[in-house]
C-alpha cells in the first residue's frame, strides 16, 4: 500500500479532489478514519492529507489528516460542531462592497475575530469602488488601518486595485470570503480570466447576491500559490466563544479595559467603564463599539 501526501482542493458530497504533486486525484474517506461517525465537515479544503491514490479503480482513499496551522471556521447549522471552511491558509481576504450590497462593518468585524482565532492574516478588500466617492471611502480606510488591518479598494469595472490584489495572492495561500454579492468571484475572474468561475447577479431590489460558489474551492495560481473562493456568508457565528472573551479580540479595547472599575466589566451597563468613556471621547470608534455590543448580545443569547 503506497501512501503519499496531498492537498484537498475541493469536496463534494461523496468525493474529495486531492492535489498530489500537481496531479489531481479523486478520493474518498476511509470508513474507519473518524470514530464519531460524522464526516460532514471533518475533511476541509486546504487540508494536507495522507492518501493511497491507487486504493481502488475509481478513487483513492484518505487515511489521515495532517495537523492544521490555520483555519477559517464557523459553527455548523445546529451549532454543536465546528465547520472548518478552509484550512492551512496564510491570508484571509475579507471582501466587502461599498454599495450593492452596502458595506457591513459588523460582518467585517466578525471576520477579523475569526482571523485572530484561526491564525490568519487579514486584509480588507472593499470592492465596487466605482459606485462610491472619496468621502465614503476615507472613513473605512482610516478606521481599519488604525487597527493595523490593511485595506485595499477594488473595482472590476475600472480594474482599480488589480495589481495590488494580485500581488497579495501570488506565492501565498489565501482565501476570499465575505457577504453574498460583494464580488469575490468577479475579482478572481478579473485577475484570472481563463478560469471557469461562475458569476451571479445581484438582486436589484434587495441588493443581495446569489450563492454562485456553493462550496469552497482551491485554485492553484499560475505564478505560484493557491487561492480559495468560498460561498457567500450572510451571518458568521463564533464557535465556542465565551462572552467574557470577546473584549480581547477588539484590539482598541486592550489597554483601556484594564482600567475599568469592575474586573469582569462587559462595557455595556456597568458604571465607571473606561471603554464607554473612550467611545464618548471618540478614542474608540462608535461603529466598532456597536459591533462589539451586537456580537456580545448574540453570544449571551446562546448561553
Amino acid at each position: 500500500m503506497r501512501h503519499t501526501i496531498g492537498t484537498v482542493l475541493k469536496r463534494t458530497k461523496s468525493f474529495y479532489y486531492v492535489d498530489i504533486e500537481g496531479d489531481v486525484q479523486l478520493c474518498r474517506i476511509k470508513g474507519n478514519l473518524f470514530q464519531n461517525g460524522s464526516t460532514e465537515h471533518t475533511v476541509a479544503v486546504g487540508d494536507r492529507v495522507e492518501v493511497d491514490p491507487s486504493a481502488s479503480e475509481d478513487a483513492g482513499w484518505i487515511y489521515r489528516i495532517l495537523p492544521r496551522f490555520s483555519q477559517l471556521s464557523r459553527p455548523s447549522r445546529e451549532g454543536r460542531m465546528e465547520q472548518v471552511i478552509v484550512s492551512n491558509i496564510e491570508n484571509l481576504l475579507i471582501v466587502a462592497s461599498l454599495k450593492k450590497p452596502s458595506f457591513r462593518s459588523g460582518l467585517v468585524d466578525r471576520f477579523l475575530i475569526t482571523a485572530q482565532r484561526g491564525n490568519l492574516q487579514p486584509t480588507i478588500i472593499i470592492n465596487k469602488l466605482d459606485l462610491g466617492n472619496p468621502e465614503e471611502v476615507k472613513p473605512i480606510k482610516d478606521l481599519y488601518e488604525s487597527l493595523g488591518v490593511p485595506v485595499i479598494f477594488t473595482s472590476t469595472k475600472t480594474r482599480e486595485g488589480e495589481e495590488t490584489l494580485k500581488g497579495l495572492l501570488v506565492n501565498h495561500t489565501s482565501v476570499l470570503s465575505g457577504h453574498s454579492g460583494v464580488g469575490k468571484s468577479s475579482l478572481l475572474k478579473m485577475l484570472f480570466p481563463d478560469w471557469s468561475i461562475s458569476i451571479g447577479k445581484v438582486n436589484q431590489t434587495t441588493h443581495k447576491g446569489r450563492h454562485t460558489t456553493t462550496l469552497a474551492e482551491m485554485y492553484p495560481l499560475p505564478e505560484g500559490g493557491y487561492v480559495v473562493d468560498t460561498p457567500g456568508i450572510r451571518e458568521l457565528g463564533l464557535y465556542e466563544m465565551e462572552p467574557e472573551e470577546l473584549g480581547q479580540y477588539f484590539v482598541e479595547f486592550e489597554n483601556i479595559q484594564q482600567a475599568c472599575h469592575f474586573k469582569a466589566c462587559t462595557h455595556i451597563h456597568e458604571p465607571k467603564c473606561e471603554v464607554k468613556k473612550a467611545v464618548e471621547a471618540g478614542t474608540i470608534h462608535m461603529a466598532r463599539y456597536e459591533s462589539y455590543c451586537q456580537i456580545l448580545r448574540s453570544l449571551t443569547s446562546n448561553v
